[in-house]
């Protein structure tokens, strides 16, 4: 399997929420980048190519 290129995204969270989500990343066994890259490719494939979330 070959490896897509990288890029480095930075975002600012409030404190509480970063605690929950390393709690949530944690509790599955997986980093705090890995659940976030989780997070982020469902969003967008949820999301569709006409811009609407799907349901």
């Amino acid at each position: 399997m070959t490896k897509s290129p990288q890029a480095l995204i930075k975002c600012l969270a409030p404190q509480p929420l970063k605690a929950d989500l390393e709690r949530l990343a944690q509790s599955r066994n997986i980093s705090l980048a890995a659940l976030l890259r989780l997070i982020l490719s469902e969003y967008v494939r949820q999301k569709g190519e006409d811009g609407h979330l799907r349901r």
